[in-house]
């Protein structure tokens, strides 16, 4: 008995030591490449974490161009400084293209609401390759005060050679204390870099 366990042990150990070669299939759902499209469709949503305001994005007016980066506040009952709003957040752009727009939050409450952006995430991730969102996610904190429409002017560009036909674009906008965004400014004047570099 004895021996038959230590031959047992010794099969084991032997198998144990060679290669095994582990099958892998490729019925998984594997990105395929995308092909270049005349016309991409760009749709831009949020998503929100303790804040009690909504996003809207809006064409620009016309007359006098904002540049980008633009973000101020006026009075709600001040003559706006954006166009219609974009339904859905749904765009289109060719390659090779960028369009301005502008993110608008209305602020009705009695009390100044602030606010940050984490990164935003962009799917299919196949096409993520070629764009360029010049947007809000800039570890910056944003005042919305109360009574006013806050904006900014962003931007989104495509490569000549962007590949795909769609691009979902999320952005998680996170609200914040005022403490915590006085914190943040005085931590963050020890910081010699642009937001913009």
């Amino acid at each position: 008995m004895r021996l038959v366990r230590i031959l047992l042990l010794i099969l084991f150990l032997c198998g144990f030591g060679k290669k095994t070669k582990i099958e892998t299939s490729e019925s998984g759902s594997t990105p395929k490449d995308p092909s270049q499209s005349k016309v991409v469709k760009i749709q831009v949503q949020w998503e929100y974490t303790n804040l009690p305001l909504k996003m809207s994005i809006h064409e620009l007016a016309g007359g006098q161009p904002l540049a980008l980066w633009t973000t101020t506040s006026i009075a709600l009952d001040k003559k706006k400084p954006y166009g219609r709003e974009i339904e859905n957040g749904e765009l289109e752009l060719a390659p090779g293209r960028k369009k301005a727009f502008m993110l608008v939050m209305e602020n009705l409450s009695d009390q100044d609401i602030y606010f940050f952006a984490a990164p935003h995430s962009a799917l299919p991730v196949e096409h993520s390759f070629g764009f360029k969102f010049k947007c809000l996610c800039v570890n910056h904190a944003f005042t919305v005060p109360k009574g006013e429409v806050w904006y900014r002017v962003v931007e989104i560009r495509l490569s000549s050679d962007f590949l795909g036909d769609s691009l979902f674009l999320k952005h998680n906008l996170i609200g914040m204390s005022k403490e915590r965004v006085l914190e943040f400014e005085k931590s963050a004047k020890k910081n010699i870099h642009s937001d913009h570099e």
